[in-house]
C-alpha cells in the first residue's frame, strides 16, 4: 500500500479541486485581484555597496541591483511607513509601528546583511526621529524636542540626554518687514521638535539641528549638552551633515536656502553660500569628502517675498567643501526632489523624487536607471477608464497610463513647466482632459500627445467631468467659475451662473446626465461667517444650458452622479465622504427621495437600480429605491468603476493600486438586472431563473440558498464537495415562479450529509435544477 505525505495529499486535493472547477459550470471564482497597477512606492534608499542599495517600500524591504534596475531579494515587515530610518551605511533599519490600542510604540531593529530581525521593544515615547551610531549599538530617538538613547540589541533605554539648552524659537524668520516687525516669508510652529541629528564618525558625538539658531554638540557617553556651533541667522537649523573625516560639520536652513559649512575643530564658519531659491531637503558629502551634495525642492514659487512664477529648482547642486565654490548643478525631468544619496565610490547618485527615483552617473550628467512604475502618492489622482483597460493616474507632475491586460506602464508624460491639475477620461475611452494651468488640454490615452487647447485661460482647476456623449467638459476653476467647453471647438466657452445671489459662489464638483441633458454643480455660499451648500442644476437647450433649479443639501465637497429611469426621470445623487442624498428632477424643481450611508465615489449601475458607492473604504451596492444595502463579498478601498461596473479599480498599498473582475457580482445581484433600454420589471414577475449567493457565508453549521424562478418548476439543488462528491440532495418538488430570497423561502442546509451525518470544514458547490436552468456556486463551511 501506498501512504502519501500530506503535502502530496495536498497537491493531489488542489489538482482534483481545480479540475473539478473547471467541469462544474458558473462557479465563481474566490474574490482575488486579476491585475495589480505598479509598483510600491519607495520610501528610502541607502547604498550598502557601489552596485546594491537597500529600498524600504510601504510593506517590506527589498535588495536591487543597480547594474539591472531590478529587485534581487525581499525581506522583512513594517506596518508604519512614516517612521522607518537607516542608518548611514544602509546596514540597520529602524521602524516605529504605533498601535491605536496599547497607546505605545513598537520598534524594530532589522540587520539587512543578515536579512533578519535583531531585537523589538516597546515604549510609550512618541518617536519622531532615529539615528544609529557608527561604532556602538546604539541609537538616539527624538520625541519631538526631547533625545533619548537606546541600546538596540538589549532594546533597553540608556538614558535621555539632559542639559541647559538655548531657549527654541517658535517662528523661522526669512524676511521681515522692518517698520512693523511682522514676518513677510517665513513660518512659525508648536511644539518645539528636533529637525535633524548625526553621529560623530567616531560615535563620540551626536549633532543635533532644532528650532534654536545653534548647531547642539551632545556627548553620547555622559549624554551632557557639551556646546554649539555658530549661529543660523533664520532661527533654525532645519538639517545637518558631517564629513566622514570628522572634519567638516554643514547645516542648512529649508526655508531660505542657505548653507553653512563649518570646522569641527574650531566650531568657526568656514563659508556659506544661497542655494536655489525655493527649499532645501537635504545635505550630504561625497564620501570623499571632497563635495558637498545639496538637494533643492520645488513648491511653485519662489520665496523672495515677491513671489513670482520662477519655474522649477528640483536640481543638485555640488559644491567645493575646501572652497565653497559651486562646481556644477545637474537635474533630470522629474520634480519635486526629496533626497540626494551618494554612492561610496562618489561616481553615482541616487535621487528621490515623488514620481521617480533615478540613479544618476555624476561626472557623465546622465541617467543610468529610472524607477517610475509607481502611482504618486498625494496629491495623485487616478481613475479607472470607461471601458475597463486603462488606468490613468495624474499627479502635478507627470501623466502616467497603464494597461490593465499586461499591467505595464505605457505612458509617463512630464508637466516639463506648468502643474497639472484634475483630468477626466473621454466616454470612449480614447482621450482625457487634464488642466495644464492656465489651460485645458484634451489628450490622446495612448500617446499623450495634446490633441486639443482651450485657449481661454482656466487658471488652477478645480474639478472637470466629461459629458456622456464625449461632446462637452464642465469645469470648476479656481476663480469659481462654472464652465461650459465644447470639445470640438475650443472658442465656444461658455461661463454659467448659479442664482444664488451672490457672484462665484465656492463651487466644487460637475456632473452631467445621460445625453448631457441636465448639468449640475455642487456649491458652497459664505457670508458672514455663515455656510450653505447646494446643489445647482442646469437644463440643456439645444447647445445652451439654462439654470433649472437649486437645492440647499448637508453635504459640503459633493460629488454628483446622475440615472435615468424607464419612464424619463432623472435621478440625481449627491455624495460626500459617508453620506449620500439622492433627488428626483422635476419640471421646475427637484424632490428629495432618500439619503444612504454611501460615500464617494459613486456610480449609478447600468440598470438604474442599484447605486454603487463608496463607505469606510468598503465598496458598497445600494438598491436606493428600497434603501437597502445589497451584502456582497467586499472590495476594500473602493477607488473606480468602469462604466458597466464589471472591473473595479481600489487602492491597495502605497504606489499600487489593484483590480477587481467584479462582472459576475454585478451580474448577481439579487434583484434581476434588466436590459439597456431601462424598462423596470412588472411587480411580481421575474425576467430570468437566478441562483444567489448563499448566507451567510462563511456559515457554521447552517445556511440558506436563496434563487428566482422565472416559472414555475421542479427544484433540485445538489451539493458537492470539493473534489466533486455528491454530498446532499434538497429536493422541494414543484415550486411556484417568483423570488425565494428572504430566509423563509430560501432553501436550508443544516450541514449535513445524505446520511445524516455533519460534513466537515472546506469548500463546496451548490447546483440548482429547475428544468432547463442550472447553475452552480460556491460556499465555505468554517468550523
Amino acid at each position: 500500500m501506498i501512504r502519501l505525505s500530506t503535502c502530496q495529499k495536498l497537491k493531489i486535493l488542489f489538482f482534483i479541486t481545480f479540475i473539478s472547477s473547471l467541469s462544474i459550470p458558473h462557479i465563481l471564482l474566490a474574490n482575488e485581484p486579476i491585475a495589480t497597477i505598479g509598483n510600491p512606492l519607495p520610501i528610502k534608499h541607502a547604498f550598502l555597496n557601489d552596485k546594491t542599495i537597500i529600498q524600504v517600500v510601504p510593506t517590506h524591504f527589498q535588495i536591487i541591483d543597480t547594474d539591472v534596475g531590478n529587485v534581487i531579494e525581499e525581506f522583512g515587515t513594517i506596518t508604519d511607513r512614516y517612521r522607518v530610518w537607516l542608518s548611514s551605511n544602509g546596514a540597520y533599519i529602524a521602524n516605529a509601528n504605533y498601535s491605536s490600542l496599547t497607546k505605545d510604540y513598537t520598534i524594530n531593529v532589522w540587520d539587512v546583511n543578515k536579512r533578519e530581525l535583531i531585537n523589538e521593544w516597546k515604549t510609550e515615547k512618541r518617536i519622531k526621529l532615529v539615528a544609529f551610531s557608527p561604532t556602538q549599538p546604539l541609537l538616539t530617538i527624538a520625541e519631538d524636542d526631547d533625545i533619548f538613547i537606546w541600546n538596540w540589541q538589549t532594546g533597553k533605554e540608556v538614558g535621555q540626554m539632559v542639559g541647559n539648552r538655548h531657549a527654541t524659537e517658535r517662528c523661522f524668520v526669512v524676511q521681515r518687514d522692518e517698520s512693523t516687525g511682522r514676518i513677510i516669508n517665513g513660518g512659525c510652529r508648536s511644539p518645539a521638535r528636533v529637525f535633524d541629528m548625526e553621529f560623530t564618525p567616531d560615535g563620540k558625538f551626536l549633532i543635533v539641528g532644532s528650532m534654536r539658531p545653534e548647531i547642539e554638540i551632545w556627548n553620547v557617553d555622559t549624554r551632557q549638552l557639551v556646546g554649539h556651533i555658530g549661529k543660523h541667522p533664520g532661527n533654525w537649523v532645519d538639517g545637518v551633515a558631517i564629513s566622514s573625516d570628522g572634519r567638516y560639520i554643514a547645516s542648512f536652513e529649508k526655508m531660505s536656502t542657505k548653507v553653512y559649512l563649518w570646522n569641527w575643530e574650531t566650531k568657526q564658519l568656514l563659508w556659506t553660500e544661497k542655494c536655489g531659491y525655493d527649499l532645501i531637503t537635504e545635505i550630504a558629502f561625497s564620501p570623499d569628502n571632497l563635495r558637498l551634495y545639496v538637494a533643492t525642492h520645488t513648491t511653485g514659487f519662489s520665496k523672495s517675498g515677491t513671489n513670482p512664477w520662477v519655474g522649477w529648482d528640483d536640481k543638485v547642486r555640488f559644491w567645493d567643501v575646501e572652497t565653497g565654490r559651486l562646481i556644477d548643478t545637474y537635474e533630470t525631468e522629474f520634480n519635486r526632489l526629496t533626497s540626494v544619496i551618494v554612492s561610496p565610490n562618489s561616481k553615482t547618485a541616487l535621487l528621490n523624487y515623488r514620481d521617480g527615483v533615478v540613479l544618476f552617473d555624476i561626472q557623465q550628467k546622465t541617467i543610468i536607471n529610472e524607477w517610475s512604475d509607481f502611482i504618486s502618492d498625494w496629491p495623485a489622482e487616478v481613475q479607472l477608464s470607461p471601458d475597463g483597460k486603462t488606468v490613468v493616474s495624474v499627479s502635478r507632475d507627470f501623466i502616467k497610463t497603464w494597461d490593465v491586460t499586461t499591467q505595464q506602464m505605457q505612458l509617463l508624460k512630464s508637466a516639463e513647466d506648468y502643474e497639472f491639475e484634475g483630468f477626466a477620461i473621454s466616454p470612449d475611452s480614447k482621450r482625457f482632459a487634464v488642466g495644464k494651468d492656465p489651460f485645458v488640454e484634451i489628450r490622446d490615452i495612448q500617446t499623450g500627445n495634446v490633441e486639443t487647447r482651450f485657449l481661454d485661460r482656466i487658471s488652477s482647476l478645480r474639478h472637470i467631468a466629461y459629458s456622456p456623449t464625449g461632446r462637452r467638459l464642465g469645469v470648476v476653476s479656481f476663480w469659481r467659475d462654472i464652465l461650459i467647453l465644447n470639445t470640438t471647438n475650443p472658442n465656444a466657452v461658455k461661463i454659467l451662473d448659479t442664482e444664488l445671489g451672490i457672484d462665484r459662489p465656492y463651487c466644487h464638483n460637475v456632473a452631467f446626465s445621460e445625453n448631457d441633458r441636465f448639468f449640475a454643480a455642487t456649491c458652497e455660499v459664505r457670508e458672514n461667517n455663515i455656510s450653505e451648500n447646494y446643489l445647482v442644476l442646469w437644463k440643456r437647450e439645444i447647445n445652451n444650458y439654462v439654470f433649472h433649479s437649486s437645492v440647499q443639501i448637508q453635504l459640503n465637497d459633493a460629488v454628483p452622479a446622475f440615472t435615468t429611469l424607464g419612464d424619463g426621470s432623472t435621478i440625481v445623487a449627491v455624495a460626500d465622504w459617508d453620506e449620500t442624498d439622492i433627488f428626483k428632477i422635476l419640471d421646475k424643481r427637484v424632490e428629495h427621495i432618500s439619503s444612504l450611508d454611501a460615500g464617494t465615489p459613486i456610480q449609478f449601475a447600468q440598470d438604474s437600480r442599484f447605486l454603487l458607492a463608496n463607505y469606510n473604504e468598503n465598496f458598497q451596492i445600494w438598491d436606493w429605491n428600497r434603501n437597502r444595502l445589497i451584502k456582497h463579498q467586499q472590495y476594500p478601498r473602493f477607488v473606480s468603476l468602469s462604466d458597466n461596473g464589471a472591473v473595479l479599480l481600489s487602492y491597495h498599498i502605497p504606489g499600487q493600486y489593484q483590480i477587481w473582475d467584479t462582472e459576475r457580482l454585478v451580474a448577481n445581484l439579487p434583484y434581476s438586472i434588466e436590459p439597456q433600454d431601462k424598462l423596470f420589471v412588472a411587480l411580481g414577475q421575474i425576467k430570468r431563473n437566478q441562483l444567489l449567493q448563499n448566507y451567510p457565508n462563511p456559515f457554521n453549521p447552517e445556511t440558506w440558498i436563496p434563487f428566482k424562478l422565472a416559472d414555475d418548476s421542479i427544484v433540485i439543488i445538489d451539493i458537492y464537495n470539493s473534489v466533486g462528491k455528491l454530498v446532499r440532495t434538497l429536493s422541494h418538488g414543484r415550486m411556484k415562479a417568483g423570488e425565494y430570497t428572504a430566509q423563509s423561502d430560501a432553501v436550508h442546509w443544516d450541514g449535513k450529509n445524505n446520511n445524516g451525518e455533519s460534513v466537515s470544514s472546506g469548500i463546496y458547490y451548490y447546483t440548482i435544477n429547475a428544468g432547463d436552468f442550472s447553475a452552480t456556486r460556491k460556499m465555505l463551511i468554517r468550523k
